[in-house]
């Protein structure tokens, strides 16, 4: 059993959020109730890799990878947009982090933000909405072009 969550930190005092996951053993340890759970991170926000205040998390069917939605104050420091992030699951390594992420959208409207991303069951479109948008109206966007994984 394993969930997810993000902190989104507070870019103001450079905490810059992380996304963590908790781990309950195996089902037969569950089943067994001993079970002992265990957090672990998984995405450290003001990294080299840039993301920030990581908001919301979608995951991918069959493949494990993990949309990472940014909420972050757009006029922190600099004026910059919130991104969407789409990162591999813990890999063979010697740590739990996720083993590298990269940008796959960015919101060029400084008002917006990304919120409520979800995949449909085959893996292969991504829905999220946009909100707080210049419009002021909401959107929702179908993200193609995702490979279905196999099995």
């Amino acid at each position: 059993m394993r969930f997810c969550s993000n902190a989104t930190g507070d870019e103001t005092n450079h905490l810059y959020g992380e996304t963590v996951c908790v781990t309950d053993g195996t089902v037969a340890q569950a089943i067994a109730n001993t079970a002992t759970p265990e957090v672990q991170p998984f995405s450290i926000g003001g990294t080299s890799q840039g993301i920030n205040m990581p908001d919301n998390i979608a995951f991918q069917p069959k493949s494990g990878n993990a949309i990472l939605h940014e909420d972050a104050e757009t006029t922190f420091e600099t004026a910059h947009n919130n991104d969407l992030w789409d990162c591999l699951p813990d890999g063979q390594d010697q740590d739990l982090l996720t083993d590298g992420c990269i940008r796959i959208a960015t919101l060029n409207d400084l008002t917006a933000e990304w919120t409520g991303g979800i995949f449909d069951a085959t893996g292969t479109h991504f829905y999220v909405s946009i909100q707080h948008n210049i419009s002021g109206a909401g959107t929702i966007l179908d993200i193609t072009g995702w490979d279905e994984v196999d099995d």
